[in-house]
């Protein structure tokens, strides 16, 4: 009596944590056909309890994952473990709510007894907010805060990949050093807050007049960085007289003033056999300096020789 007093408390307190539980737990016997959906499961998923008890599991996954999701169950049918963490697992596991909304889904599976009786359950936890938490943490760690370009760090990292891509392929790539004009002059004048808005508006310009596969970034202060893929010097320089033109040409309205942005750009080219950026980003920086002692608003491209 006292064994079997064990027992049912035993059972009462797994049926009740089950229920109560915010995790959706959902149990499918070897047909994979669902045995149990808890009010969890409910909420993620959307489905009432009745709905779900004796549907293909499948109902609840992405319609490309299924085949998959068979395979791997059977799998873990097989295997000896009784239990595993899928977070382990390199692809990301999505699920499918009653609306055809797919989630990002962190999901536990275990199996219970054997043959005929074989029975799994995963516990599934709706973790879409974490990973656009995740993805944004990304984000502000690759970016410049004020200005939504790609930082120093980010950006060379992105071009030591773009570099050694380049050097394996002896493709051509080229990079700019472009710096706002008088900035300092500008802030003097019209305040910090108008130069904020000056190096903000010069972002948008430049990404917009930049190629999707350029890598464009805020190197510090006034002064900006661009990679260009696939580009020789001569190439770098019609896209970097385009750039400087439509700064020219461009207007910053702020508190009745209309203040006028103008770059001076060096570009260089990387040498055959050359992988580090420093090289060429050294070469560009002397570039971009013989354009102000020019007279500003020009380009400027650093021969190799």
């Amino acid at each position: 009596m006292f064994s079997f007093g064990k027992k049912k408390l035993l059972s009462d307190i797994c049926a009740s944590v089950v229920t109560n539980l915010e995790d959706g737990v959902v149990a499918i016997d070897r047909h994979h056909n669902i045995v149990l959906f808890n009010e969890g499961a409910q909420r993620i998923f959307g489905y009432a309890s009745g709905e779900m008890v004796g549907q293909h599991l499948n109902i609840l996954l992405p319609e490309r994952f299924h085949l998959q999701h068979d395979l791997m169950v059977d799998e873990f049918g097989a295997s000896q473990r009784i239990a595993e963490n899928m977070a382990q697992r390199s692809r990301q596991i999505y699920g499918r709510r009653k609306d055809g909304s797919e989630f990002v889904a962190s999901i536990a599976i275990l199996k219970m007894g054997g043959g005929a009786d074989r029975h799994y359950a995963a516990i599934v936890r709706d973790i879409s907010e974490n990973k656009k938490t995740e993805e944004e943490l990304l984000r502000l760690a690759a970016t410049d805060p004020l200005t939504g370009a790609f930082n120093r760090r980010e950006f060379m990292a992105l071009a030591e990949q773009e570099s050694m891509r380049a050097h394996r392929y002896g493709h051509p790539l080229s990079i700019m050093m472009l710096d706002l004009d008088h900035f300092k002059r500008l802030n003097d004048t019209y305040g910090h807050a108008a130069g904020d808005k000056a190096l903000q508006r010069f972002t948008t310009l430049c990404c917009n007049a930049l190629r999707t596969c350029d890598i464009f970034g805020r190197w510090g202060g006034e002064e900006f960085v661009a990679l260009l893929p696939e580009t020789d010097a001569e190439g770098a320089s019609i896209i970097a007289e385009r750039l400087r033109k439509i700064v020219s040409q461009n207007i910053l309205a702020y508190n009745d003033q209309k203040i006028s942005l103008t770059t001076s750009i060096g570009i260089a080219q990387y040498r055959s056999g050359e992988v580090a950026v420093e090289g060429p980003l050294g070469r560009a920086d002397t570039a971009v300096y013989d354009a102000k002692k020019a007279g500003r608003n020009r380009i400027s491209v650093y021969r190799n020789e």
